[in-house]
């Protein structure tokens, strides 16, 4: 078995930065990893679909790669994405970047019509073939649903070190969580579900909105893990409340919420909200939207971000 480092607490989706050509903007993606790494997070979950994996090149993916990994130089636990149509390309993928500080790979199999006989082959082959842990990642929206009898044969191959389950059935959600034991991780997702993952046994917790603001995220984790439910709950409903105006924006279009979540992070001087091909960027009228959100949750427009406990949100953690 190779042994990985344990993932606890908020794990950003690290989104990707374009310049004008959209090249992957090197500068920005150096600024928002260094963000990032200032928070108190449990990792950083590379080219996943928040980061619009799906409509990055090999190329755009191995320079994504080689920047977060050099940038964060071990200092919180990274797993890499390395799902892509063909298997090959996992397969080369995983080769290219094997002299890369990264504690691990994540695969979603983006075959939605797959058999789970066939998705025990897929994830077994690549397990087999992958120099560092691999983790399974399944979620309704993008591919085909991994059983619980499945995940229970799969944990056991010695180099599959855990799943990023993302379903919104809560039964199948606690019975995934309640899987995790030394060797085997189990994180979730949606932003939206943050306690409630928590409160199901959930160890860590995967969010787009991680890269852009992660302060919120990581003062439920935090109040969760001192035991005050109470103001845990309304940190949960304040941000929830906020993702509501998400929900009435680029997503409608998009499904991800990378150009709105990209807009904030240009607030906050991290990157421009350009998007790749597929999706559009917000209105102006969005944006509006969303500042008005944001002065709701609490947070400022400007040089300074203040949030409760830090004097600057953008300064890095003061704790």
């Amino acid at each position: 078995m190779i042994v990985t480092r344990a993932i606890n607490g908020v794990v950003p989706v690290v989104l990707t930065p374009f310049a004008e050509d959209e090249s992957i903007d090197v500068p920005a993606l150096e600024r928002i990893v260094e963000f990032v790494v200032s928070k108190p997070i449990g990792g950083m979950w590379v080219l996943g679909t928040g980061s619009e994996d799906m409509n990055l090149t090999f190329d755009k993916r191995l320079e994504v790669a080689r920047v977060v990994s050099r940038v964060n130089a071990g200092r919180k636990p990274l797993i890499l994405g390395a799902g892509f149509y063909a298997l090959d390309e996992s397969l080369s993928f995983m080769e290219q970047t094997a002299d890369m500080e990264v504690d691990g790979y994540h695969v979603m199999p983006y075959h939605p019509l797959l058999s789970q006989d066939r998705l025990k082959w897929f994830y077994e082959t690549l397990a087999d073939a992958a120099s560092k842990p691999l983790w399974m990642y399944t979620s309704g929206n993008w591919s085909a649903q991994l059983d619980i009898g499945l995940l229970v044969e799969l944990k056991k191959h010695p180099n599959i070190a855990g799943i990023k389950y993302s379903n919104a059935n809560a039964v199948l959600a606690g019975k995934v969580c309640a899987m995790a034991e030394p060797g085997f991780q189990v994180v979730t997702a949606v932003a939206s579900q943050h306690l409630a993952s928590l409160v199901m046994g959930s160890k860590a917790h995967t969010s787009s909105l991680g890269s852009a603001l992660p302060e919120p995220m990581i003062q439920i984790y935090d109040l969760f893990q001192s035991g005050d439910m109470d103001e845990a709950l309304k940190a949960q409903r304040k941000l929830n409340k906020f993702l509501s105006v998400f929900a009435s924006c680029t997503k409608r279009d998009n499904f991800i919420q990378a150009a709105d979540e990209k807009y904030v992070m240009s607030l906050r001087g991290l990157c421009d909200p350009r998007v790749s091909s597929y999706y559009r960027e917000s209105t102006s009228e969005e944006r509006e939207a969303i500042r008005v959100g944001l002065r709701e949750l609490g947070l400022v427009e400007g040089d300074v971000w203040e949030w409760p406990g830090e004097p600057s949100a953008l300064g890095g953690d003061t704790r």
